[in-house]
């Protein structure tokens, strides 16, 4: 393909994938009671744990409520729409490849949807609950606060943002599965810098992650794991890579 045909095929799938993401949208949108519901759980469960108004959730400007609604709503949607979007992807990156490689990247969107949802349930079952009890807890605790009001918007960015990163982080394994499938890196250079990954992982997490140890310490560790899994099922799927002389 050349240039010009590489450009028109991402705007293909750019405006396909734009598609899903609004009418998705919108959906979430006309349902913003239910999801709402959802998405204050973890933060009613925090707030039942303290006396009666230490900890409310409120609207500081005039907008925020409708702005927080439109976030979870556009949020929402790219979740439900991450089947197509994802296919879009890797459709657009087959189709640059040899057609022995595009084989390798035919059944991609599945596993990274559902690598997805497991990284964004651990950060709403699990990281947010404990990140939400520590800072709260702080405040309240350990500074004496006698309330803690919580902007509606800034939590809504907040859980959004979380689930959000650890689901896009999550998609670690199948990118390096698929550099190790079609030959482009082999499993003992990922294997050789694995303290760098390491390194790379906690330094993101600080940089990403609300500033409460066990967070930082969730995301780092999912992704050593995660990047360790990448290997060991690379070396079992994994093409020589290949040389200046083929």
């Amino acid at each position: 393909m050349t240039i010009g045909e590489h450009l028109e095929e991402l705007r293909k799938r750019v405006i396909l994938s734009t598609f899903a993401i609004l009418a998705a949208s919108v959906l979430a949108f006309v349902f913003i009671d239910d999801v709402m519901l959802f998405i204050r759980r973890p933060l009613d469960v925090i707030i039942s744990e303290f006396p009666a108004g230490k900890v409310q959730l409120v609207q500081f400007k005039v907008f925020s409520g409708f702005v927080g609604a439109m976030k979870i709503a556009v949020f929402v949607g790219a979740i439900v729409a991450a089947p197509i979007t994802l296919h879009q992807m890797w459709s657009f990156i087959s189709a640059g490849l040899y057609r022995h490689e595009r084989r390798a990247v035919k059944f991609y969107a599945i596993p990274g949807f559902g690598l997805f949802l497991a990284g964004a349930a651990l950060a709403y079952l699990f990281v947010m609950p404990y990140a939400l009890r520590f800072l709260i807890g702080f405040a309240i605790d350990d500074l004496g606060l006698d309330q803690s009001p919580l902007d509606f918007n800034s939590y809504v960015s907040l859980i959004a943002f979380s689930m959000f990163v650890f689901g896009m982080l999550f998609q670690l394994p199948i990118v390096m599965i698929f550099l190790m499938r079609i030959g482009a890196v082999e499993p003992a250079t990922f294997a050789h810098y694995r303290r760098h990954a390491i390194v790379a992982s906690f330094a993101l997490a600080m940089l990403l992650t609300p500033p409460d140890p066990f967070t930082q310490i969730a995301l780092a560790s999912s992704m050593s794991i995660l990047y360790e899994i990448a290997i060991l099922l690379g070396r079992t799927i994994a093409q020589p890579r290949s040389t200046g002389d083929e």
